[in-house]
């Protein structure tokens, strides 16, 4: 976080690695399908990073240890957005839970979360990513900080911890002295059966007795009470399938990837303005009087600062929220070992990497031509691609030339059977399909050919699939494309 606040946004990639599946999985449970999925999660992402850059507090007073509550709480506040604008987008049971005024379960212990929230902020992301998210211990030593073997025994203190904050917040309210006593005992051992002295007190007082089965069930409740306190809609085991499904992204999403290129631009340009600026300074005391003489300009000089400073901020967060929406991300050049610019080279002797090669669709667009995947893997053919049905291709601009396309093509097998096909949709996911494309129910590798509304010039194509079951990679794709008509499709597919 401090790197980042420096403005060393490749540090930002560790953040998206490491919480995107834990993003996409409770995103797939407020939204439906994929594709909308993947939308909420770019935009929390990239609304993470805008505030980051801003300089604005992106730690709430809520679980400030914690930043994977706070960005699912981020996105379901997006999803909640979403009711006024894509009502038809939600889940079912979102959408349902949203109708009903999104009201938090208040007929749960509300005394959990009161007592969460009094612990340290690393014991808070301790238990959450322990106990709630169930990561194994390796990744949560990397969110915490721990050491890979200390974090059981940093577990159970938590815990402990945790049972002496709800126990605190009983004896807040207890005038009597025994009932301290007791209460206080069995914080420290509370899954051991309690001593005579104690057993006496219990059955004489039952306010003691709902303490005592509070406290030694309290291991079995967090799992599942914490997160509907904390975040108000929880599906649990749904969540936890989901998340375990979702493969961790190679590249960086489009928003990332231009920043961080933008960055690697600016970079150079600012080191040889700091440098030709402290050059620049007067320090000597001959230089004095002509500073005085010059005073009265410094207000213009400072309003013109300012004024280019909200410029700047305003084309920032005008470039954060509209990335999504231009072409889609070019490939990061590798990292080279050769030395880096000098501090005063101009930022016009800077190389700016060419744009993608476009695609044409009159000729078969190779399945592994795309720009950026999720979900998918290789095939044994080596230019296809196996599908499932939370799996996307994306294409960087595919020409559709300036003869406008009324077929679309695609090579491709499902399983047998059938029950499978792929949509093939222009510029956004959120789009309604261009194309469905069924295989053959016999398993076989054919061309397929479907009517669509015609279509002409550059566009950004997104390849999805339906599969009969959400676990399994159904459809191998080789190849997709276009064609003014029936006769051109055939003639293009089968074109080397």
């Amino acid at each position: 976080m401090i790197a980042l606040r420096k403005g060393q946004t490749e540090f930002f990639q560790h953040f998206y690695r490491r919480h995107y599946a834990a993003v996409q999985a409770y995103a797939s449970q407020c939204v439906r399908g994929p594709l909308h999925a993947q939308e909420v999660t770019s935009e929390v992402f990239a609304h993470l990073i805008q505030q980051i850059l801003s300089g604005e507090s992106f730690i709430e007073r809520r679980h400030p240890g914690c930043l994977r509550s706070q960005l699912l709480g981020k996105v379901r506040t997006a999803a909640i957005n979403r009711w006024h604008r894509e009502r038809d987008t939600l889940s079912p049971d979102f959408q349902a839970w949203v109708a009903a005024g999104s009201r938090w379960p208040w007929g749960e212990d509300g005394q959990l979360a009161l007592a969460y929230e009094r612990l340290p902020a690393t014991t808070q992301c301790l238990l959450w990513h322990s106990v709630v998210e169930r990561d194994d211990p390796a990744f949560t030593a990397r969110i915490t900080g721990l050491d890979h073997h200390a974090v059981p025994a940093a577990c159970d203190q938590a815990m402990t911890a945790l049972r002496q904050a709800r126990a605190d917040l009983y004896l807040e309210r207890l005038g009597r002295p025994d009932c301290r006593d007791v209460i206080k005992r069995l914080t420290q051992r509370p899954e051991t059966h309690p001593a005579e002295g104690i057993r006496d007190h219990l059955r004489a007082c039952p306010a003691c007795v709902s303490v005592y089965k509070d406290l030694s069930q309290l291991d079995e409740r967090l799992e599942a009470q914490l997160p509907v306190r904390l975040l108000g809609w929880w599906t649990g085991q749904p969540y936890l399938r989901a998340k375990a499904a979702i493969p961790v992204p190679l590249g960086d999403p489009p928003f990332l990837a231009r920043l961080l290129e933008r960055g690697r631009a600016d970079a150079p340009a600012e080191r040889s303005r700091v440098r030709r600026a402290t050059v620049a300074t007067p320090g000597s005391r001959g230089s004095r009087g002509r500073r005085r003489a010059a005073s009265p300009l410094f207000p213009r000089r400072s309003a013109v600062a300012v004024a280019g400073f909200l410029v700047g901020v305003g084309a920032g967060v005008l470039l954060l929220t509209a990335c999504d929406q231009q072409l889609g991300p070019q490939r990061q050049p590798p990292p080279t070992s050769g030395p880096s610019p000098a501090p005063d080279d101009p930022p016009s002797q800077q190389a700016t990497p060419p744009p993608p090669p476009a695609l044409s669709a009159r000729f078969p667009v190779q399945a592994n031509a795309y720009t950026s995947q999720q979900g998918t893997s290789a095939d044994s053919d080596p230019g296809a691609r196996a599908l499932g049905s939370s799996s996307v291709l994306h294409y960087d601009r595919v020409d559709f030339s300036t003869v406008r396309d009324t077929v679309a093509v695609a090579r491709l097998a499902g399983p047998p059977g059938g029950g499978a096909w792929i949509e093939l949709r222009l510029d956004s996911p959120a789009r309604p399909p261009l194309a469905r494309i069924i295989p053959s129910a016999d398993g076989s590798v054919d061309d397929i050919s479907v009517p669509i509304t015609p279509v002409d010039g550059m566009h950004r194509v997104y390849v999805t699939a339906h599969c009969p079951t959400t676990t399994d990679r159904c459809v191998e794709l080789f190849a997709f494309g276009a064609a003014p008509s029936l006769s051109g499709a055939l003639l293009a597919l089968h074109r080397p």
